[in-house]
């Protein structure tokens, strides 16, 4: 019996796939914001500020460390919407009538 067929087999495999890889490199990349690491700092976007008196003050520690932060949660964020589509696709493939796996 098919419940609510939304994709097909290959197509539900292949989202499958991409869906596990998302989890995977989005919940990586999430630890490594959060952690702060070096590399990923020209990722962060700061908002262009005017200078006071001709000077651009410069950024602090804490600023930062909140962008950091807030792209790791973003990153968090998305590896979870990749789960869901995961948990989707896996019960569209469980009730394909085509076995993949």
């Amino acid at each position: 019996m098919r419940l609510c067929p939304i994709c097909g087999p290959k197509l539900s495999a292949f989202c499958m796939i991409m869906s596990v890889w998302g989890v995977f490199f989005l919940g990586l990349l999430g630890v490594f914001f959060y952690v702060q690491a070096v590399n990923l700092f020209p990722d962060l976007h700061f908002e262009q500020e005017e200078p006071v008196d001709g000077v651009v003050l410069p950024l602090t520690t804490a600023v930062i460390e909140d962008k950091y932060a807030e792209k790791a949660t973003q990153c968090w964020v998305a590896a979870g919407m990749y789960l869901v589509t995961l948990i989707v696709v896996f019960w569209q493939n469980k009730f394909n009538s085509s076995a993949i796996f």
